[in-house]
């Protein structure tokens, strides 16, 4: 096609595609090589299936065509499928019909072997003027004589006839006959019919069959001389009257990788040594190394108005044969064209200046093009810019290749925050292990605080990571690191709403199960071990890498090599155990507030929730700047940290701190966090005798630790308490301890 429009001269030319695979390859194609040859491309219009689209598409051809009657970009080049062809010559007519186009103004189609030249929808009632003077590629093909005699000679008293049976079908639908028929039978017998030369039109891509099958014998051939030395056979194994000589055990298994690459692409022959077909086949035939068969073209050009001179090769439509194209070489009789008004079109940007006038035209190069000459724009291609002096493009990824650098404001402020809240979380971790043993300490649950901790950790630390530059090791930490730290964290909340939920709902005197700090810590590690799972399989589906990215032409981004919208993916599941969590929290809201740590989890998992939906709408809003949607990211991480470290242990820390009478065991071993619950003592004959009723605990003074704050909180196994309120000058603490009671037990007796 290349050659086509420089034979003729057509260096300002439109281009047309459709949005399928062949259309944009070929067209692909086409660009690229028209740049090496200095053909412009003025309009390029992809066409899609939809209807609104393609009438956009065909408008938009239409329109910019320049207004000048003689020149413009006239030559369409069309990468169509089928099926698009005839709505397009319909939808062409009537756009130009409407515009009122000059007459030398139509278009002259260049169309590649897509264009069925059968199909006579394609120039039916106004779509012929359209297409007049088209010129259509069909691939070129030779007829096969030989081949030709001996499927003619085929009939059912043929001795070869039914080791074929494809051919009963062929003689049950071409006669309308049927086979085995009684000898009464009134229908048609298929025995009866013979094939003739005049109603026999053989298929164009016979020679295209017979050399496949002779490609795949030449390359056995030579695979067996090489694996297979010692069988030697008294002629070529190929020939039709040679006997086929036994294989080695070598080649009873054929590797399919091997034999392509080593034995099929290096396969070369001519048509004059096939004996029988010698004299339909006489081209050489080899492989490109890409693994296509040797190109051959045949040119035919449209003309409706002279099919009563059409040549003997030409097809039964007004399709003409004007030339070939084969290895390279183009062969066109310019005298056998037909043009729409007799000359030959002019598609170019302007026409040369007479003689004595000088004159010019000059018109602006895009940003991205380059001047191979003085009348040439071209462009640099994606990824690619122009040098200051537009004579050569430069890689733009080689030198201004755009990550997210650590001097920029988009780095320095994600990264205060991380390493605020890192140096917070270690001066919480500090606290609480200095403070182990403390009530306070105690009665957040030691094992899962610490995981919390280490969980915000690691989330501020994914920060690092996401501004760093772009790495396989770093795509695989991001898409693996922060869904894990996530999950880390609320799961650990979800494990200790869980937990309290379950005790203060209990209604059987059996304990609950999994309550103890071990089966906390596993049932943890159990819902942070699915997310790290489903990360690792999605590491092995799509593997982590980088790739380049074009916002837009002078830019080129470095990012991991999967899209934003996949990011969510490994946060489904994190956002799942939030709403969860949310729920549990909401769930244990009305627990005594001497347990109500829930409380602080509430506020931490409305604040997340109001946090991550915020961040979603901004992290796709802002796709078109990754400096942005990197840095909402980081922050967004690092808050949702900041959130359970104010929510959950500053609290706690400013009692550590501040109010460390709030942190000390009683002297009769009842702890609680604002106030004492009870000063319980046990007195002797109802205690005991309610104990044994409801098979209860009974409180010994003298052992005061058996009721310490961890009892209740850990130990509560039973749901009825028996506790003896000894008189005290703090009036709320028996009305504390009475709602306590009630809310454990609508059956309990207090005296």
């Amino acid at each position: 096609m290349i050659d086509i429009a420089l034979h003729f001269n057509w260096t300002y030319v439109s281009l047309v595609y459709s949005a399928d695979e062949y259309g944009e390859l070929g067209a692909e194609a086409f660009k690229k090589e028209a740049r090496k040859m200095n053909i412009c491309i003025a309009i390029e219009e992809r066409i899609s299936p939809k209807k609104e689209a393609f009438q956009e598409s065909v408008d938009n051809l239409v329109k910019k065509l320049q207004p000048d009657k003689v020149v413009g970009a006239r030559a369409v080049v069309l990468f169509v499928a089928t099926e698009y062809v005839p709505e397009l010559m319909l939808q062409t007519f009537e756009r130009m019909r409407f515009e009122r186009l000059p007459r030398r103004k139509d278009i002259i189609w260049l169309a590649s072997e897509g264009w069925d030249r059968n199909n006579e929808a394609y120039t039916a009632g106004p779509r012929k003027s359209v297409a007049e003077g088209a010129i259509v590629l069909m691939l070129a093909s030779d007829r096969v004589p030989s081949f030709e005699e001996y499927f003619l000679s085929l009939n059912p008293s043929h001795n070869k006839f039914e080791r074929n049976k494809w051919l009963r079908e062929l003689w049950r639908h071409k006669f309308n006959c049927e086979f085995d028929l009684p000898e009464r039978s009134t229908l048609n017998k298929c025995e009866n019919h013979y094939q003739t030369m005049e109603n026999f039109n053989p298929d164009d891509k016979v020679q295209f069959v017979i050399d496949a099958v002779y490609a795949i014998a030449h390359g056995l051939q030579g695979m067996q001389e090489k694996v297979c030395p010692d069988d030697t056979a008294s002629s070529s194994w190929i020939s039709r009257y040679s006997s086929v000589p036994q294989i080695c055990d070598a080649m009873k298994h054929i590797d399919g990788e091997e034999f392509y690459q080593k034995y099929l692409l290096q396969v070369k022959f001519e048509g004059n040594i096939l004996r029988s077909y010698s004299h339909a086949v006489g081209k050489k035939f080899r492989f490109s190394p890409e693994g296509d068969g040797p190109a051959h073209y045949t040119i035919l050009n449209y003309q409706p108005e002279i099919g009563h001179s059409r040549s003997e090769d030409s097809s039964r439509s007004d399709y003409v044969v004007v030339g070939r194209w084969s290895e390279d070489q183009l062969d066109i009789d310019d005298e056998k064209m037909s043009w729409k008004y007799g000359e030959i079109p002019i598609s170019q940007c302007s026409m040369p200046c007479p003689d004595e006038i000088c004159c010019w035209a000059c018109s602006k190069c895009e940003d991205y093009e380059f001047l191979p000459d003085e009348t040439t724009c071209v462009d640099c291609g994606e990824g690619w810019w122009p040098t200051t002096d537009r004579k050569n493009c430069f890689n733009l990824a080689q030198s201004s290749l755009k990550y997210i650098r650590w001097s920029s404001w988009y780095s320095i402020i994600p990264t205060l925050f991380a390493v605020v809240g890192i140096c917070s979380t270690i001066a919480a971790i500090v606290i609480y292990s200095r403070n182990h043993d403390t009530p306070v300490v105690k009665a957040s649950g030691r094992e899962l605080s610490y995981i919390i901790l280490l969980a915000m950790i690691m989330c501020y630390t994914m920060t690092f990571l996401l501004i760093s530059r772009p790495t396989t090791f770093n795509c695989a930490i991001k898409r693996t690191g922060i869904g894990f730290a996530f999950s880390c964290l609320y799961a650990a909340l979800l494990v200790k709403t869980n937990r309290i939920a379950r005790i203060f709902s209990h209604r059987s005197v059996q304990r609950p199960m999994c309550i103890s700090p071990v089966s906390q810590v596993l049932l943890t590690a159990l819902l942070a071990g699915l997310q790290l799972f489903g990360s690792l399989i999605w590491l092995f589906i799509v593997p982590p890498g980088t790739k380049h990215y074009y916002p837009t032409r002078d830019q080129v981004v470095l990012k991991c090599n999967v899209p934003d919208h996949h990011f969510l993916y490994s946060l489904a599941y994190d956002a799942a155990l939030i709403v969860l969590c949310t729920v549990y929290a909401i769930k244990t809201r009305k627990v005594p507030e001497n347990f109500n740590e829930t409380r602080f989890i509430g506020f931490t998992m409305y604040t997340t929730c109001v946090l991550w939906l915020s961040w979603i709408f901004f992290f796709f809003g802002t796709g078109s700047d990754f400096q942005i949607q990197t840095t909402s990211l980081c922050i967004s991480i690092s808050m949702s940290a900041n959130v359970a470290l104010a929510c959950i242990f500053l609290p706690k820390i400013w009692i550590i701190l501040f109010e460390k009478h709030k942190n000390a065991h009683r002297q009769d071993g009842i702890f609680t966090k604002r106030v004492p619950l009870v000063r319980a003592i046990a007195p002797v004959n109802r205690c005991f005798m309610l104990a044994g009723m409801f098979h209860l605990p009974v409180i010994d003074r003298s052992n005061s630790e058996s009721y310490d704050n961890k009892y209740i909180r850990e130990r509560s196994t039973y749901t009825m308490y028996c506790l003896v309120i000894r008189a005290t000058e703090e009036k709320f603490t028996r009305k504390l301890l009475l709602q306590h009671l009630i809310f454990r037990s609508r059956h309990i007796f207090v005296k």
